[in-house]
């Protein structure tokens, strides 16, 4: 089920009626897609979400620990959860107004806003938030890991020649040290047009949906932009203060590439044919980038 079954909306109704009884629900929409998380508007005010996977709720537990946290750190508005509940588990925040940065363009300040709010986020200790400091290392074997599960799913839908050619790039990124060289930090993690609010004036609104927040490679926060919108990405890069690491466009063009294998995967464990479709059409795309 899907936030947008009437079956599902009618569940999360009452679960969030439930688990949060000072909402009047007068209304209750679903937004977004919903890949981990179902996310609702209630009265217009505020956002609601609701875990549809055992990992969605470990994440969503996790949000609340951090968020509160991260506010104080970041030069920019982030979900701050001010309704929370661990039996069910939700999590409730205040709305914030703005629009995916795809509506507003180039116009504005809201590129250097947000490369300012990178830095910001990139800078902080991950014991403010919670975390444990790792090392390259660590961030390496997590990817070898998160690809070798890629791979194994996304590998049999491809030609033999194809296959060839990913194994060797995806081997060579892994197994190369140089690759490696770079300082671990908190990470938004998931950082695409819909999750970067903009004011109708251009100005940055905030950052949302942190499921993905971790210590990781700063560059995770600037694999989209930088190659799927140059412009506002390298206006946001120079904000941040340029490439913090000679490896970092060379690591940011792999990130770019893997992004639609997760599409792929998200389709074959949801059984959703549409996803899985269109992730292998930008698997091609990408490879000949």
């Amino acid at each position: 089920m899907t936030a947008n079954d009437p079956a599902r909306l009618e569940l999360d109704r009452e679960l969030v009626a439930h688990a949060f009884p000072r909402l009047a629900l007068e209304t209750f929409e679903p937004v977004g897609g919903g890949w981990t998380s179902a996310t609702y508007l209630v009265n217009d005010e505020w956002i609601v979400q609701v875990p549809v996977s055992d990992r969605a709720e470990e994440r969503l537990l996790l949000q609340m620990e951090i968020l509160p946290e991260l506010a104080h750190d970041v030069s920019g508005a982030v979900p701050v959860p001010e309704l929370t509940s661990t039996d069910p588990v939700a999590m409730g925040y205040r709305r914030i107004d703005g629009v995916s940065f795809t509506e507003v363009g180039e116009e504005g300040v809201w590129p250097e806003r947000l490369g300012r709010f990178l830095y910001d986020l990139h800078m902080v200790p991950p014991e403010f938030v919670g975390m444990r400091a790792v090392t390259p290392e660590h961030v390496r074997e997590e990817q070898r890991a998160e690809i070798a599960r890629l791979r194994g799913k996304v590998e049999p839908l491809l030609g033999e020649g194809e296959r060839a050619r990913f194994a060797a790039r995806l081997d060579g990124y892994l197994d190369d040290d140089a690759n490696w060289r770079f300082a671990p930090c908190v990470t938004h993690g998931d950082l695409g047009p819909e999750h970067v609010l903009v004011t109708p004036t251009g100005n940055l609104a905030g950052v949302i949906d942190w499921e993905d927040v971790g210590m990781g490679d700063p560059v995770a926060d600037f694999a989209w932009m930088l190659h799927a919108a140059p412009g506002p990405g390298e206006r946001a890069l120079a904000a941040y203060g340029g490439p913090p690491d000679t490896r970092f466009r060379d690591r940011s063009r792999m990130r770019f590439l893997l992004m639609p294998w997760h599409e792929v995967e998200y389709g074959l464990d949801a059984g959703k044919e549409e996803f899985v479709e269109s992730g292998l059409a930008g698997v091609r795309e990408r490879a000949e980038a």
